[in-house]
């Protein structure tokens, strides 16, 4: 039993490109994980606008005033929410994920009996 021998033997090539995209073309997307690539989507554009409606002041006209001089863009603001958005989202698209795996043993164990 040479070393080298099970090494050839156990060598695999890396997988090429076509059978990559063929392998991701079966799984079709289930409702949960559309809805949370859909609601990415509508928070992405949500925390863009959240950021400027709520924006900061950067200045005051004097030292103890409530008038905003300068107002920017609140960038903490929008992260927070994609970050949160992006939470959620994920959180879903894993709960459709198991939902299609589970429809998959399903399957296979009705094929079986």
């Amino acid at each position: 039993m040479d070393f080298f021998e099970n090494i050839e033997k156990a060598k695999e090539d890396f997988p090429k490109m076509s059978t990559i995209t063929k392998e991701t073309q079966k799984m079709k997307l289930n409702f949960y994980q559309i809805f949370s690539i859909c609601v990415f989507v509508l928070c992405f554009f949500l925390g863009i606008l959240l950021g400027n409606i709520f924006s900061t002041c950067q200045a005051s006209s004097y030292f103890y005033s409530n008038v905003c001089v300068v107002k920017e863009f609140n960038f903490f603001l929008m992260i927070t929410v994609w970050f949160i958005s992006l939470l959620v989202c994920i959180f879903f698209f894993a709960i459709g994920h198991i939902i299609y795996y589970l429809k998959e043993i399903y399957k296979k164990l009705n094929k079986i009996s």
